[in-house]
C-alpha cells in the first residue's frame, strides 16, 4: 500500500504518507484518503518524507484536495527532499498549502 491514513481526533488531524514515487497511479487511492473519512479535519497532513518521485498529475491530486475539502482546513506538506519542495516553491504551491 503506498498510502495509508492515520487520524487524530483529539488534536484534530488527518496524516496521509505517501510512500514511493506519488504519481497518476494513486490517483483514486489519494483521492479517498481524504474524501472517505467520516469528517472533516481541522489540519490535513500530506507526509511526504518518503515520497521518491513527483509528477505534474501529483501536483494536479493536491490541488483537487485543496478544493475538495473545507476552505477553513489547513494542508501542511510536511518531509519533502529538497528536489520535491523546489518543485513545489516553483509551481507556487507555498501560496495555498503551508510547506514544512
Amino acid at each position: 500500500m503506498s498510502i495509508s491514513i492515520t487520524v487524530n481526533e483529539t488534536k484534530d488531524i488527518a496524516t496521509i504518507t505517501i510512500v514511493g514515487s506519488f504519481d497518476f497511479s494513486l490517483f483514486n487511492e489519494f483521492r479517498a484518503a481524504y474524501s472517505d473519512l467520516e469528517r472533516c479535519y481541522k489540519t490535513y497532513v500530506v507526509d511526504m518524507s518518503m515520497v521518491e518521485y513527483l509528477d505534474s498529475a501529483a501536483l494536479g491530486m493536491l490541488l483537487s484536495m485543496r478544493n475538495g475539502i473545507e476552505e477553513e482546513s489547513n494542508i501542511q506538506l510536511t518531509g519533502a527532499n529538497a528536489f520535491i519542495k523546489n518543485i513545489l516553491m516553483i509551481s507556487r504551491f507555498d501560496k495555498r498549502f503551508d510547506i514544512q
